[in-house]
C-alpha cells in the first residue's frame, strides 16, 4: 500500500478526520511550536503574499499567521474535506482563501507570491521536482520557498539494538511516508530547479510523553501496514500492544530530525 497521502483526495471523511486530529496534535506540541517559531520567523514578515501548499485543515496555517502576519494567504490542498475544515476555521478572516489543488498544479497565477510554504508536504510527493518548478513559478523574483519536513530515515523508537519495535515502525512508515530521504536530496534539487543555494536548519524532535498521540499514530501506521500485507494482523496487534505497554510504563522513546530548507528565487 503506498503512502495514503498520495491518494488523500480519495480518502473517506473518517480517514480525513483522523489525519486532521493528527495534524492538530502535532502542531500543538510545545516543541513543534518552538520549531515553527524559529523557521517561520526567518521568513519575510508582515504584509507578505503567502501561498501554503498542503494546508490541510489549517493547523499549520495557524502558525504561518502567527509568525508571518501575511497581507494575504492562499491555502492549497487536494482534499476537499480538509479544505472545508480550513474554511470553517478561518471564516472570519477576509485576507485568507482556500482552493483545491496540489503541489504540482496549484491553479494560481504566476509570480504573485512573496513566500511559498510547504509544511510536512514534500515527503508525501511523488514528483518533488515538478513541485519545485511550480513553487518557482508562483514566486515573484526574490521570493522564498520554505520546505519544512521530517528526515524520516532518522525516525527511531528503538530502546536497544535489534529492537523489533523499530523494524515494525519502519514497515508502518512505508505506508505513511512516500520518500523518507527527500530532505537529504532537496538542497540539490532546489539548485537544479533554479533557486539560489538554500539556507538549511535542522531541528531535533523527541517524544516520550503525550501517549494518546503516540498510540494513535502508531496504530494508524500499523493498521495500514497490515492492510497492505506488509505484516500479519497478529504481528500488527503485537506492535500495538508493545507500543501501549511502553507508553503506559513511561518507557516509550521516539526521536526524529526535522529540517527546513529555505531557498530564494533569483531577483
Amino acid at each position: 500500500m503506498p503512502d495514503l497521502y498520495l491518494q488523500i483526495a480519495d480518502q473517506p471523511d473518517s480517514v480525513l478526520e483522523a489525519i486532521a486530529a493528527s495534524m492538530e496534535d502535532r502542531i500543538s506540541d510545545p516543541a513543534m511550536q518552538e520549531i515553527c517559531a524559529d523557521y517561520l520567523g526567518r521568513l519575510p514578515g508582515p504584509g507578505a503574499e503567502v501561498v501554503e501548499i498542503g494546508c490541510g485543515n489549517g493547523s499549520s496555517t495557524e502558525m504561518i499567521l502567527r509568525h508571518l502576519r501575511p497581507g494575504r494567504l492562499v491555502g492549497i490542498d487536494p482534499a476537499e474535506g480538509l479544505l472545508a475544515r480550513a474554511r470553517k476555521r478561518f471564516a472570519t478572516r477576509d485576507e485568507m482563501s482556500f482552493a483545491s489543488g496540489n503541489a504540482v498544479q496549484t491553479g494560481l497565477p504566476g509570480e504573485g507570491a512573496d513566500v511559498v510554504v510547504a509544511h510536512t508536504v514534500y515527503s508525501h510527493l511523488a514528483d518533488p521536482a515538478a513541485a519545485l518548478a511550480e513553487a518557482r513559478r508562483l514566486l515573484r523574483p526574490g521570493g522564498i520557498l520554505a520546505v519544512f519536513d521530517g528526515d524520516y530515515a532518522t525516525n527511531t523508537v528503538a530502546l536497544f539494538e535489534g529492537d523489533p519495535l523499530q523494524a515494525a515502525m519502519v514497515s508502518t512508515q512505508r505506508n505513511l511516508i512516500h520518500d523518507p530521504y527527500i530532505m537529504r536530496h532537496l538542497p540539490r534539487m532546489m539548485r537544479e530547479a533554479g533557486f539560489e543555494a538554500p539556507e538549511s536548519r535542522a531541528y531535533g524532535f523527541v517524544q516520550t510523553g503525550r501517549p494518546a498521540y503516540i498510540q494513535s499514530l502508531m496504530a494508524r501506521g500499523v493498521t495500514a501496514a497490515a492492510a497492505a500485507g506488509d505484516c500479519s494482523e497478529a504481528l500488527a496487534q503485537g506492535f500495538r500492544d508493545e507500543t501501549d505497554a511502553r507508553v503506559e510504563a513511561g518507557r516509550f522513546y521516539g526521536a526524529i530530525l526535522f529540517a527546513c530548507h529555505a531557498a530564494r528565487k533569483p531577483a
